[in-house]
């Protein structure tokens, strides 16, 4: 084909374009971020933080950076107090933002750099009126048990009840709710959501990364201040670190803010964990945990903290106590503007603090152990319980300490051996929560209570540690629907965060014929059936009498099976498993998560024996099981994407009727908004 003149100068004069000082015709423009995300839904007068953020090309800088909302500027770089704009990062953040309107509204944000490049960013949002003439509800309890999926509560009813042809011979208490919805549980960075965002989303409406809670992302540094040696003064805070994200407010700070109501947070993990530090902490660090635990206590009064229950003990102590992780390391100080335009404390670089002594200070009531939270007086108003130094033990050790069974080869249980020989089971926690948080307060209460080794023991892939775990929460469950019913006018939710190791029922295998079958281990042709594998039938589980925690009273709607190693048991596999040994029988041992580890072995405190802390026995028989998870630990099962039930239940007014269908995680938010002030 003949070559057009045009054709021929067209390279040359993109080349002299490009190498003769014509690069302006070829520059980029500001390429901006906005938060919160879009298409974020907001109560009437909830408190978010906006922050607008520009990437300009090397060597220019802003001159000018604003944010309006509806069309209005509220604010630019030359903005004082509550905006704050910050050169280094070229961001402008306002702090405190509510719309008091309901209907769409439009937050845009709008950048010029020093080479007159302009962009433009807007997105939409909506404000939703939650106030009705309906009866509010006065009290919420919000039961999340984490990585909870379908087949976990199934096999849960199947190990307490059993079957009778081909009947249930009971129903847990989450059974008998008769509202039901199914809940979309991604993140807003992540197809798999972690606990962070998987409950910060319930309680606050927004889409959160993983590992954040309360904040939206940003462009600061996830790294702490600058540590000076010891001894010497901690270097001034800057506007970096994890805890000066942008934020939105919870539920709890909502509902503590505007009609007074009180707050209590419960749960089996480290108190610092992701999910109960998601109803209170703004973070995006979920493992900052001296900074998250001085900030439970340091903006206590935001969302009228009343009970804090769980473990962590470790992050309390002064780090000059034996069993203390508190360290500058994990700590947070906000710059004095941040902290003034949020209303809240400063906070400080203080490892030797004696936090429980700041909560005793308070008026809150301190139990270590199930026998003194027990003794806490009926008319008691705050509650600070830990139970363990790191997470709590899980329910089986407990109950087997209760009933003095010990592990083979030990003459010490397990809870002994992890210094927490005497700690309340769930229920006995959210007992005491619920009559804590309901004295003298006739404003009402929202209350969190986690089942925290639902999730942690699925990653473990400890079918039996899991199942009773969720018999545990089930339990607590039931401790709030009877407060329900005496009180007459309080919403009960039961969710999970999400699902956790793809976990399923497989069928079901004699103990005995478990017991006596040889080793596969080391058997890897696929041609050869593991003989394992032809043991696994499907006959009705039997696990016998229910009985209490102590072993001594028949028990059937709260009790546990007198061994997980029954008659005829449950035999689960793991969707999304990591590489293991199986011989489906109950594990001697625990998994130590190597928290108290830390938190233990740092003075002349027993460290636990090593047998509690690797668990071994396994590994010498059954077959070998190559893991399917991806993209983490191959040790561990992973956390899956699949939808989750949600359960709701109330007790004077309709408000369970508002959660059925198919909800995003942060719909659930505003349904209990809604019940909570009469919109429904």
């Amino acid at each position: 084909m003949k070559r057009t003149r045009l054709q021929s100068v067209l390279p040359a004069a993109i080349a002299a374009l490009c190498t003769t000082g014509s690069t302006a015709a070829f520059a980029v423009p500001p390429r901006l971020s906005l938060v919160p995300p879009k298409n974020t839904g907001f109560l009437v007068d909830q408190r978010f933080d906006i922050r607008g953020e520009a990437t300009l090309d090397a060597g220019r800088t802003v001159s000018t950076l604003s944010i309006a909302v509806d069309g209005v500027t509220i604010s630019t770089q030359a903005s004082t107090t509550p905006s704050f704009y910050d050169a280094a990062t070229k961001s402008l953040t306002v702090r405190q933002f509510s719309l008091l309107t309901t209907g769409a509204h439009t937050i845009t944000l709008r950048a010029t750099d020093s080479a007159n490049e302009s962009s433009t960013l807007t997105k939409s949002y909506n404000v939703i009126n939650p106030f009705g003439n309906r009866k509010p509800v006065k009290n919420i309890i919000f039961f999340l048990g984490d990585g909870m999926g379908a087949a976990h509560k199934t096999a849960a009813r199947l190990t307490r009840f059993g079957l009778d042809e081909g009947r249930t011979n009971g129903l847990l208490a989450m059974d008998g709710m008769p509202n039901i919805a199914s809940i979309l549980t991604h993140s807003l960075n992540s197809l798999i959501t972690d606990s962070a965002p998987g409950m910060a989303n319930y309680v606050t409406g927004s889409k959160a990364n993983n590992n954040q809670e309360g904040v939206y992302p940003d462009n600061t540094s996830n790294t702490f201040f600058d540590i000076p040696a010891v001894g010497m003064t901690p270097a001034a805070p800057n506007h970096t670190g994890a805890f000066d994200n942008p934020r939105i407010e919870y539920l709890s700070e909502y509902l503590s803010r505007k009609f007074g109501k009180s707050t209590g947070i419960v749960s089996t993990a480290d108190i610092e964990d992701a999910t109960p530090a998601a109803n209170a902490v703004h973070t995006q660090d979920r493992n900052a945990g001296t900074g998250i635990c001085d900030q439970y206590f340091d903006e206590r009064n935001t969302k009228n903290l009343r009970v804090l229950m769980g473990g962590g003990r470790r992050w309390f102590l002064p780090n000059t106590v034996i069993g203390s992780n508190r360290s500058n390391a994990t700590d947070y100080a906000l710059p004095a503007a941040t902290a003034s335009a949020l209303g809240v404390a400063t906070g400080a670089l203080d490892p030797g603090r004696n936090l429980i002594a700041d909560f005793q200070g308070d008026g809150f009531a301190y139990v270590p152990t199930r026998t003194s939270m027990n003794a806490v007086p009926a008319n008691a108003e705050k509650v600070l319980g830990l139970f363990q130094y790191g997470n709590m033990n899980v329910a089986l050790d407990k109950i087997n300490g209760r009933r003095g069974v010990n592990p083979p080869t030990r003459t010490t249980s397990v809870v002994a051996d992890a210094q927490g020989p005497d700690q309340p089971m769930l229920d006995e926690m959210a007992a005491v929560a619920i009559r804590t948080l309901n004295n003298n307060n006739s404003k009402g209460f929202f209350l969190m209570v986690e089942g925290a080794h639902i999730d942690k023991q699925s990653h473990l892939m400890d079918a039996d540690r899991a199942i009773y775990e969720t018999l545990e929460f089930d339990n607590a469950v039931r401790k709030g629907i009877e407060f329900a019913n005496q009180d007459g006018n309080t919403l009960v939710i039961v969710s999970a965060d999400h699902e956790c190791s793809g976990f399923v029922i497989n069928g079901s295998i004699s103990s005995t014929t478990a017991k006596g079958l040889v080793s596969d281990a080391g058997k890897f042709d696929p041609a050869v059936q593991p003989v394992r594998q032809t043991a696994i039938g499907n006959a009705f589980p039997n696990y016998g009498a229910m009985l209490s925690p102590d072993g001594l009273t028949s028990d059937p709607l709260t009790g546990y099976p007198a061994t997980p190693d029954a008659a005829v048991k449950l035999v689960i596999g793991f969707g999304g498993s990591g590489d293991r040994y199986e011989d489906y029988l109950a594990k001697p041992f625990p998994v130590n998560d190597g928290i108290q580890t830390l938190a233990i072995a740092l003075g002349t405190l027993t460290a636990f024996p090593t047998s509690v802390q690797t668990r071994t026995p396994e590994a010498t028989n059954g077959m070998f099981l190559r893991g399917q998870q991806t993209g983490g630990n191959g040790s561990q099962a992973g956390h899956t994407a699949n939808e989750i039930p949600l359960y709701a239940y109330s007790t004077g007014s309709r408000a369970s009727t508002l959660f059925f269908g198919l909800l995003d995680n942060t719909d659930v938010f505003f349904l209990m908004a809604k019940a909570a002030l009469g919109g429904y």
